[in-house]
C-alpha cells in the first residue's frame, strides 16, 4: 500500500518524537533542533540547550565524527545535549522499547562540536550601530532574503531618472545581477526555481592563482586556506573582507557609481583590494568573470540558441592591445543600443594597467572543471567567438610587496541611447574612454564611493530619530529612507526574487508618498514634480491609467484602483511644497497626441471613478482587480478602452455624459474608499486654488458618496469588500462581512478583508461604534501572533473561476498571509482613529493596537529569532505565512512606504497649508521622543514629553513652544529659513 504525505498533512515533527522520546529531558522551554533519522519517520536526532531556534542538528551532522555517533538502529533517537556552560556535551540514545542509554563521546568529537555550536548564536550575524548586516560567510543563513543587500544609481540630475536609474542585487557572496534602465539586464539574471540565485553564478567573482596554482576563489569562503570570510551589507554598498592563513586580506567593495557626465548610462564597480601581511613578495594572477545579460531575455523562455546566435564577441582595445573593455556584439537593430561591457584596472607600481587576456565562451573557461575550480583560468584564449552566451573573464598580473596594497577596480556597465547623449558607431569608445581615464586614478573610486554614501545620508536626513530604542532609531534613520528611495526609482520589480520583467506599477506611485519628504528635504522638490508628471502622463482622456509601464503604457483600464492614487500624491506634494501652480502645468494625455492641465487629469479621474464607471450601488467598478491583484472576480470585465468603446455607444443610444456605464459588473468598496479620499483631497485643492464652486460640488459629492458607503457597504459587523450585481436571485450580494456565504471556514460567519478596516478609517466614513464592532471582528478573524491576515479563509471559487484562494495554499500571500503593506494601512488608519474618535479608551486601544503591529513588521525584529522568521533584517519584506510566521518575501513592497506614513502619523507629522500639524499618539510607555525634521536648508528638532499613559492633543493639557515662544493650534510654521529650530511639546499629567 502507498501512502503519499505531504508537508501540510505531516502531523508529528521530528521535534515532536524528540520530546517524547526524552521528555524528562526536554522542558517546554527548551529550543532543540531535531530531523529525523530516516524516512519511516519514527526515529529522531537531535540537539538541546539552544538559545534560540537554529538548524544546530543539521550543522552538527556535516562532521563526520558526529554523524559516525548515531545508532543505526531504525525507529532509534539521540539527543545531544551541551550544559549551560557550553563546555560539556552529552549524548543520550533511546531505541524502542528500551531504557535510555548515555554514549561516551570522544574528547576531540565533542571539542569540534561545541566549537560549532558556541557559534552558533551568531550565524545570523549582528546588525551594528550604522544599520549594517555584518555576516560570517561560513555560517548558514536563514533564508534567500536574508543576506542580501540593495544597490541604487544615482540619475537625478539627469534624462529620465524613474526609469534610467541602475539597480543591483548583491548576495553575502558577491553575487547577483545588475540593470541599467527599466528590466534591461547588464549583469545576467538567473531564472532558477531557487530563490537563493538571483544572477548568473560567475557575476562579479574571482581567482588568485599563484605558481600555477589556484589559491582563492572569492565565492568558496569555506576552502582550508582562508582563515575568515566577513561580508558587512550596507546602505547602498556591500564590502566583503577574507582573511587567508597565506597572509592575504583581501577586501571587496561593491556599489553603483553615481552618473557623471559623457560617462555611460550605468557602471556598477567592485573595487578589490589585496594587502600582503606576510614577508615576502607576491606574484599573483587575478581572473574576474561574469556574464552579461541577454538583448533579448524574452527568447530565454524559448529558444535559447535565438539569444546566442543573435550576438558575438567584441572586445575595445588600446593601441597597444590592452582589454579598455570586453563588449559583447549584437546583429539586430534592437540590441545594438544597450552596449554592454567590462573593464578591469590593475593599479600597480607602474601604474593603471588593462588586463591582456580575455576570455568570452564559458565552456572554454571551465573545461573539464567546475566554476569553482575551471581548467582553462591558467591562460585565456583571446578569442572571439562568433556567438553567445555572454560569458566573460579578463586577467591580469598583480605584483604585491611584501607590507603592500594593491587595487584592481572591476568596471562593468552598458552604454545606451536611453541616456539623452548623443548616439554614434564610435559611442562605446566615447564613453568607456572617459570612465578608464576618470579610474585611472586609484583614488577615483574612493571619492565616487564617497558621494554615493554622502548622498544616501543627506537623503535620509529627513526624518532622525531619538527614541532611546537603539535597533529602532538605526533602522528609521539609516534602512528604512534607503528602501523607500530604491523603490521609488523602476518601482518593485528587482530584487532578490524578483527578477522578471515587472514593469513599474501605476499604484506604485504609493512609494512618492514616502519618497517626496525626503526628496523636498534636499531642495529636490523639483525632481518630485517631475516624477508626479510622467505619472500623471499615463492617465487618458477620460480618466482612467496604464496599469503599468516603462518606456510605454501598458494594460489601460485594467485595474480598477491606479489613477485614484495620483489624487493622494498630488495632494501631498502640494501640501508639502505649496507649489499650486503645479495644477496648471500641462501634461501629456495617454494615447493621444495633446496634453491638459494636471488639475484637469485629476478631475477626469474622479468623473471617470466617482460617475462613469460604477455600478448599481453607485460605487467604483471592480474591473479584472482592485488593488488586491488576486480579487478577481468578474470574468468579463471590460479594460478602459473597451468600457471607453461601449460608453460610447450608451451616449450615441441618448445617454447622458456622467451617467454610469450600463452594467451589471461587482462594484469594490475599497475603491470607493480610496474615491472618498480623492474627492476629499480635491476639494481642499480646488479651494487654495480658488476654484470654490468645484470645491463645493465635490464636497456635495463626497457627503453622497459616504451615505452610498454606509447605506450598501455596512453589514452589521463590517465593510463588505465588493458587491455582487449579477446574481438575478441574490445568491451573493456582497464580499467581506457576516452573512456573505463566502467563507471557507465552518466556523466563521463570513470573510473578512483587512483593506475594509482600513480604508474605512483613511477615508474618514466609519463612524465611531463602527470602529469598536470592526476591531473585535478584526481580532476573531484576522489577528495573528505574526500580525493581520489580509483576508480570513474565503471561498472564492464560488464566485470566481481564477482567484488567491485557488492560487496559494491557505495562509500564503493572498490567501490569509500577513500581507505587511496591508499591516501598515491599518496601522496608519490606527493612529489616524487614535487622533479623531472622541471615546479615549478606543483611543487609546487603536494606539496600542497600532505600535502592536509596527513591531510585527519592523525587519530587525527577525534578530530575534531568525532562522524561524527569517525575512530580512534591514528591509521590509511583502509579507509572512500566518501559520508559521516566516518571511516568504519578496523584498518589495509597499510595507516600507506605509511603513514610513504610519510613523509620520504616529509622530505627528502632517504637513497642512497652514504649517506642519504636530499631534502625536506615542506608546503608553514612553514618555519623552526626540526627532528632526529637515525641510531644505532648515531643521526642526521635536521634543515630545508626556506622563506615562495615553495621551493625545484633543483631549489633554498640551503646550508648544518654538524658539521660546508659545505656539497656538499645534501648528509649527514650516518655513525654510536656513535656520535649526527647537520645537517642545508637552503634555501635562
Amino acid at each position: 500500500m502507498l501512502i503519499f504525505n505531504t508537508a501540510r498533512e505531516t502531523k508529528v515533527s521530528a521535534e515532536d518524537i524528540l520530546r517524547q522520546a526524552f521528555a524528562d529531558r526536554l522542558g517546554a522551554g527548551v529550543h532543540v533542533s531535531a530531523v529525523f533519522t530516516d524516512s519511516e519517520r519514527s526515529g529522531a536526532v537531535g540537539i538541546a540547550g539552544l538559545p534560540f531556534r537554529l538548524p544546530a542538528i543539521q550543522e552538527l551532522l556535516k562532521l563526520p565524527a558526529v554523524a559516525a555517533l548515531l545508532p543505526a538502529e531504525a525507529g532509534a533517537s539521540a539527543l545531544f545535549a551541551a550544559n549551560g556552560e557550553g563546555t560539556e556535551l552529552s549524548l543520550y540514545i533511546r531505541h524502542a522499547g528500551r531504557a535510555e542509554q548515555t554514549v561516551a563521546i570522544p574528547k576531540a568529537t565533542a571539542s569540534e562540536a561545541l566549537a560549532q555550536l558556541q557559534a552558533a548564536p551568531g550565524w545570523a550575524g549582528i546588525l551594528n550601530a550604522e544599520g549594517e548586516h555584518v555576516i560570517d560567510l561560513r555560517s548558514p543563513v536563514p533564508g534567500p532574503h536574508f543576506a542580501v543587500n540593495l544597490l541604487l544609481g544615482n540619475r537625478l540630475q539627469f534624462p529620465h531618472p524613474l526609469q534610467t536609474t541602475p539597480k543591483s542585487v548583491v548576495d553575502r557572496f558577491g553575487g547577483g545581477s545588475f540593470r541599467s534602465h527599466a528590466a534591461t539586464q547588464v549583469l545576467a539574471t538567473r531564472w532558477d526555481m531557487r530563490q537563493e540565485e538571483n544572477g548568473f553564478p560567475a557575476n562579479r567573482q574571482f581567482y588568485l592563482f599563484e605558481d600555477g596554482q589556484q589559491i582563492f576563489y572569492s565565492a568558496d569562503p569555506g576552502e582550508a586556506a582562508i582563515e575568515s570570510a566577513i561580508c558587512r551589507h550596507s546602505q547602498n554598498a556591500t564590502v566583503i573582507s577574507y582573511r587567508t592563513r597565506c597572509g592575504l586580506e583581501i577586501t571587496r567593495t561593491i556599489f553603483i557609481l553615481p552618473h557623471s557626465e559623457g560617462l555611460p548610462l550605468a557602471t556598477e564597480i567592485q573595487q578589490i583590494e589585496i594587502a600582503n601581511h606576510g614577508e615576502g613578495d607576491r606574484r599573483l594572477r587575478l581572473v574576474y568573470t561574469g556574464m552579461f545579460g541577454s538583448a533579448a531575455p524574452g527568447a530565454l523562455f524559448e529558444d535559447v540558441l535565438y539569444s546566442n546566435v543573435i550576438m558575438q564577441g567584441g572586445v575595445l582595445q588600446d593601441s597597444s592591445g590592452g582589454v579598455a573593455a570586453i563588449s559583447p556584439d549584437y546583429y539586430p537593430e534592437g540590441g545594438r543600443h544597450d552596449l554592454r561591457f567590462h573593464t578591469m584596472i590593475v593599479h600597480g607600481a607602474e601604474g593603471p594597467l588593462l588586463p591582456r587576456e580575455y576570455c568570452v565562451s564559458y565552456n572554454e573557461f571551465v573545461g573539464t572543471g567546475s566554476l569553482h575550480r575551471p581548467a582553462g583560468a591558467l591562460k585565456l584564449s583571446s578569442i572571439l567567438h562568433r556567438k553567445g552566451p555572454g560569458f566573460f573573464a579578463v586577467a591580469g598580473e598583480v605584483h604585491i610587496p611584501a607590507g603592500s596594497v594593491v587595487t584592481i577596480d572591476q568596471l562593468t556597465g552598458l552604454v545606451s541611447d536611453k541616456s539623452g547623449a548623443p548616439w554614434s558607431e564610435t559611442v562605446l569608445a566615447d564613453e568607456v574612454g572617459p570612465l578608464l581615464a576618470r579610474f585611472a586614478d586609484r583614488s577615483a573610486a574612493e571619492s565616487a564611493l564617497e558621494e554615493s554614501s554622502g548622498f544616501v545620508r543627506e537623503y535620509g536626513k529627513f526624518l532622525q530619530v531619538s527614541s532611546g530604542d537603539r535597533d529602532f532609531d538605526v533602522f528609521v534613520n539609516r534602512n528604512l529612507p534607503f528602501q523607500v528611495l530604491y523603490q521609488s526609482f523602476v518601482s518593485r520589480s528587482f530584487c532578490q526574487t524578483q527578477k522578471g520583467y515587472r514593469e513599474i506599477g501605476f499604484r506604485e506611485i504609493q512609494d512618492l508618498y514616502a519618497s517626496m519628504y525626503y526628496f523636498a528635504s534636499m531642495g529636490r522638490s523639483g525632481l518630485v514634480k517631475s516624477l508626479l508628471k510622467e505619472w500623471t502622463g499615463m492617465v487618458f482622456e477620460m480618466g482612467y491609467a496604464y496599469h503599468n509601464f516603462f518606456w510605454v503604457g501598458k494594460e489601460p483600464g485594467k485595474w480598477s484602483d491606479d489613477a485614484l492614487w495620483l489624487v493622494q500624491a498630488v495632494y501631498r506634494y502640494v501640501m508639502l511644497t505649496g507649489d499650486l501652480e503645479f495644477l496648471d502645468e500641462s501634461c501629456p494625455v495617454a494615447g493621444q497626441e495633446t496634453s491638459r492641465p494636471v488639475f484637469e487629469t485629476l478631475k477626469a479621474i474622479i468623473v471617470y471613478s466617482g460617475r462613469i464607471s460604477v455600478g448599481r450601488h453607485g460605487l467604483p467598478l471592480l474591473d479584472f482587480a482592485d488593488w488586491n491583484d488576486c480579487l478577481k472576480l468578474d470574468d468579463t470585465y471590460l479594460n478602459g478602452p473597451a468600457k471607453e468603446e461601449r460608453y460610447r455607444k450608451q451616449l450615441q443610444a441618448g445617454g447622458v455624459f456622467g451617467d454610469p456605464l450600463d452594467s451589471d459588473y461587482s462594484e469594490s468598496v475599497m475603491n470607493a474608499f480610496l474615491l472618498k479620499v480623492a474627492v476629499d483631497e480635491l476639494s481642499v485643492l480646488a479651494a487654495r486654488k480658488g476654484e470654490q464652486d468645484y470645491a463645493a460640488e465635490l464636497e456635495r459629492f463626497g457627503a453622497e458618496l459616504r451615505g452610498r458607503i454606509q447605506y450598501h457597504a455596512w453589514k452589521d459587523n463590517f465593510f463588505a469588500r465588493v458587491l455582487f450585481n449579477r446574481y438575478e436571485n441574490d445568491e451573493y450580494t456582497y464580499l467581506g462581512a457576516a452573512g456573505d456565504g463566502l467563507s471557507s471556514d465552518p466556523a466563521s460567519d463570513g470573510s473578512y478583508f483587512l483593506n475594509s478596516f482600513s480604508w474605512s478609517i483613511l477615508s474618514g466614513c466609519a463612524d465611531e461604534g463602527q470602529i469598536t464592532v470592526m476591531l473585535d471582528t478584526m481580532k476573531s478573524h484576522l489577528m495573528t501572533p505574526f500580525g493581520l491576515k489580509l483576508v480570513s479563509p474565503v471561498a472564492l471559487g464560488r464566485v470566481s473561476s481564477h482567484t488567491a484562494s485557488d492560487e496559494y495554499f491557505p495562509g500564503d500571500r493572498e490567501n490569509g498571509g500577513v500581507f505587511k503593506h496591508a499591516c501598515m494601512m491599518a496601522a496608519a488608519a490606527m493612529f489616524k482613529g487614535a487622533k479623531e474618535v472622541l471615546d479615549t479608551e478606543l483611543a487609546a486601544e487603536l494606539g496600542r493596537f497600532g505600535y502592536w503591529l509596527l513591531d510585527r513588521i519592523m525587519p530587525f525584529k527577525t534578530m530575534e529569532d531568525p532562522f524561524a522568521i527569517c525575512g530580512n533584517p534591514r528591509f521590509c519584506t511583502q509579507y509572512n505565512n500566518s501559520e508559521t510566521g516566516e518571511n516568504i518575501g519578496p523584498m518589495l513592497s509597499g510595507t516600507s512606504t506605509w511603513l514610513t506614513l504610519s510613523l509620520m502619523e504616529a509622530l505627528g507629522i502632517e504637513y497642512t497649508a497652514q504649517g506642519i500639524a504636530l499631534n502625536p499618539i506615542l506608546r503608553e510607555e514612553q514618555t519623552e521622543f526626540a526627532y528632526t525634521l529637515k525641510l531644505g536648508g532648515s531643521s526642526y528638532r521635536i521634543r515630545i514629553s508626556k506622563p506615562e499613559g495615553f495621551r493625545r492633543t484633543q483631549d489633554s493639557t498640551a503646550h508648544m513652544i518654538m524658539d521660546g515662544r508659545t505656539l497656538e493650534g499645534g501648528l509649527v510654521p514650516a518655513i525654510d529659513d536656513g535656520l535649526s529650530h527647537e520645537v517642545e511639546l508637552r503634555f501635562r499629567g
